[in-house]
């Protein structure tokens, strides 16, 4: 009887060591936040878009602090939802082929992403989920040991409500989280959006372009964005655990 629950035992604890070796394995790559605001929504003017890049470029337009919040929440509470392993991210930004690695910002024609005008978490490079970011990252994940890399990113639009040029402008916070495996396979692409319950006045089709003004309605839709964005990281989680099995 004895040597019957010994093998029992035995066989237990090999397949719990068995799933616990195969876990994956996932680091977090980047993590910013984009401060130039998305003007589509208001059918852009010339001068309008010199005062866009007159913000995003002013100093005084200050991101880190609900880039920070963001931040504490993914590792504190988002994280947790996946079963596979988060490694830390002192590994990631330790590492000396990801510090020496030289992103892409422009895919195609279009131009997307200027490092300039972006905010960063310290010591993460600032790097677009673009397809050759992904696959020249594979280098880094190999060496950090890693089996899929996790692009956390922060962007903000305007939101129009009135008619003509006249009206209310809000602003839209845009979370986006995806996970590609070391070989340029898409896990998912998670997108999640929150609008800011300040407004501001337009002027002849224009918002005041200030940062007293535009800055607390960023943060007032990142505070938006994070109360029920944990709800669905966890459905999200769900499918993703599925395909990293």
């Amino acid at each position: 009887m004895k040597n019957y629950k010994g093998i029992i035992l035995i066989a237990f604890l090999g397949f719990f060591m068995l799933g616990n070796a195969q876990k994956k394995k996932v680091a977090v790559i980047t993590f910013y936040a984009d401060k130039t605001i998305d003007l589509s929504a208001l059918s852009a003017s010339a001068d309008l878009i010199a005062k866009n890049t007159e913000l995003s470029d002013d100093p005084d337009f200050n991101l880190t602090e609900p880039l920070k919040k963001l931040h504490k929440a993914f590792f504190s509470e988002y994280a947790k939802n996946f079963d596979f392993e988060i490694i830390d991210e002192n590994e990631v930004l330790s590492n000396e082929t990801y510090k020496a690695f030289v992103p892409t910002y422009q895919e195609g024609n279009t131009f997307l992403t200027n490092v300039e005008t972006t905010t960063a978490i310290e010591g993460y490079n600032v790097i677009p989920s673009y397809r050759k970011n992904i696959k020249d990252l594979k280098g880094v994940a190999e060496a950090l040991g890693v089996d899929a890399l996790l692009f956390v990113n922060l962007s903000f639009g305007f939101v129009k409500t009135g008619i003509g040029s006249f009206g209310y402008v809000s602003v839209q916070a845009r979370y986006s989280m995806d996970l590609f495996t070391k070989d340029n396979n898409s896990i998912f692409q998670f997108n999640e959006i929150a609008g800011s319950k300040k407004k501001a006045v337009m002027v002849a089709g224009i918002p005041v372009m200030k940062p007293n003004k535009i800055q607390p309605m960023c943060v007032s839709a990142v505070d938006k964005l994070m109360k029920d964005l944990n709800k669905k990281v966890q459905r999200l989680a769900k499918k993703a655990n599925k395909k990293m099995k």
